[in-house]
């Protein structure tokens, strides 16, 4: 241990590097989809733009697809993080922006990785070979937002806080709002992650306001 450090320092220097190690693989990842795409990209290859041995990559990541669906993995945990700490009695679909929004500060990718994120997560004019995988990780997130505003957090207690079928509408059309929004800043050809933000605040703002009809000017 270095001479003055603590175990706590040494841990956090640990962490960290653990962390940065993990986004270099994501991002060197994330890249050679966008240049030479999914299928023909190796874990060899991923492994070797990240200055990383193979058995390194499979510390952090199973295989090449848990690796591509990261950033929404991320995301989607961030999400729910934040979801969790906001009032018990908000409603979910205002609870939700707020949450993605926390979410997104803390994420807070830039433009160039954002754009090989979404070009092959949710690409426009051709199919995805992670459509499946991408769509089953959307429902089971959705079902994750709805059981939170079903039963709420430990510290709500266990009184439910919504129907089973109005915290699923809720979750679900949240989700295809922002998917709407991922695919219109793609669309747009655009790299700038605040025009994304934009889109998809028009998109869950239309919604709060179609489920609130007193919202409306």
């Amino acid at each position: 241990m270095v001479r003055g450090m603590s175990e706590k320092q040494a841990e956090s220097l640990r962490e960290r590097k653990k962390r940065r190690t993990r986004q270099s693989i994501i991002d060197v990842a994330h890249a050679l989809f966008h240049e030479d795409g999914y299928d023909t990209t190796t874990v060899e290859a991923i492994a070797a733009g990240a200055d990383v041995s193979v058995r390194t990559f499979f510390r952090y990541f199973a295989n090449k697809e848990e690796v591509a669906l990261a950033p929404l993995d991320e995301m989607g945990e961030l999400t729910l993080t934040a979801l969790r700490r906001r009032p018990a009695d908000e409603p979910p679909l205002t609870a939700l922006r707020a949450a993605v929004l926390d979410a997104w500060t803390i994420m807070s990718p830039d433009g160039e990785s954002l754009r090989h994120y979404t070009d092959h997560l949710l690409p426009i004019g051709n199919a995805s070979a992670l459509a499946g995988a991408v769509q089953n990780r959307i429902v089971a997130l959705g079902d994750r937002f709805a059981l939170e505003f079903v039963e709420g957090d430990d510290h709500d207690g266990p009184q439910p806080r919504r129907t089973d079928l109005d915290a699923s509408l809720a979750a679900f059309a949240f989700l295809a709002a922002v998917q709407v929004a991922v695919r219109a800043w793609c669309a747009s050809a655009s790299t700038d992650p605040a025009d994304l933000v934009a889109t998809a605040l028009i998109c869950l703002d239309s919604l709060v306001i179609e489920r609130n009809p007193a919202h409306r000017a």
